[in-house]
């Protein structure tokens, strides 16, 4: 099974629980949307292209940052008591200040290996040359991502005796041989929507985030060539 694996490091990032504002939570690994919404902004795609995402790392620590952030809001007629007055394109409006809370991964190291479950297209090359040629993103807006290692490579069925995951990772609960680590609805997908005052409706999958050193099934592992452990979450779709 050819695959894409991608080695990324981040600096400092955030990957948004979702429901989390004041404070801005942060899942342990960006979760497989924000890796298939990455995947499509770098190949400019318009529809969905089912994937099989497999996600694995850690990073130093994580630490917890205070930010001032400023919301433009409506015009100053129905707003006189907000602070500022700044002018948006053709029109004028308020904007407010707070503050945020956020948690931020210190040097995130990910593993990711994307499999196309129908490359008739050649889906994958196209990928590979297309993210050489534009800094990707993962998580927020400035979460720049910084490519460590890209290849193209085959994975196989794990035929060892026991499989042990090497770094932490998402897993479904069908993979794991006891039901340990923390259990996570991530998001995978969601609806196409025609502008920014549309709803996204997301479809979830059921994961377990587990630490190095967890026993799993070996009938639901893979090895790339280079002997790293792929456990694909596969979409709802």
């Amino acid at each position: 099974m050819k695959v894409l694996k991608i080695k990324i490091y981040q600096n400092l990032c955030n990957y948004r629980k979702e429901g989390s504002f004041g404070y801005v939570q942060t899942y342990p690994l960006p979760t497989p949307s924000m890796i298939r919404g990455m995947v499509h902004d770098v190949l400019g795609a318009t529809e969905y292209i089912p994937l099989k995402i497999s996600i694995q790392g850690k990073s130093d620590a994580v630490i917890t940052n205070v930010q001032r952030v400023y919301k433009f809001d409506r015009d100053p007629k129905s707003r006189p008591q907000n602070p500022y007055i700044v002018q948006v394109r053709n029109s004028l409006k308020t904007a407010t200040y707070g503050i945020l809370f956020v948690d931020l991964h210190v040097n995130m190291r990910i593993i990711i290996h994307i499999c196309l479950e129908n490359d008739s297209n050649n889906v994958c090359n196209q990928l590979y040359q297309k993210i050489q040629e534009k800094v990707p993103v993962l998580g927020r807006n400035e979460d720049l991502a910084l490519i460590e290692d890209l290849k193209i490579l085959e994975v196989h069925k794990y035929n060892g005796r026991s499989a042990l995951s090497r770094l932490p990772m998402y897993v479904g609960p069908e993979a794991l041989v006891e039901n340990v680590g923390t259990k996570y609805r991530l998001p995978f997908w969601y609806e196409q929507v025609n502008s920014f005052s549309d709803s996204r409706i997301f479809h979830f999958i059921e994961a377990n985030y587990i630490p190095e050193g967890t026993s799993l099934k070996n009938n639901s592992i893979y090895l790339d060539d280079e002997n790293d452990i792929v456990c694909f979450l596969i979409s709802p779709r």
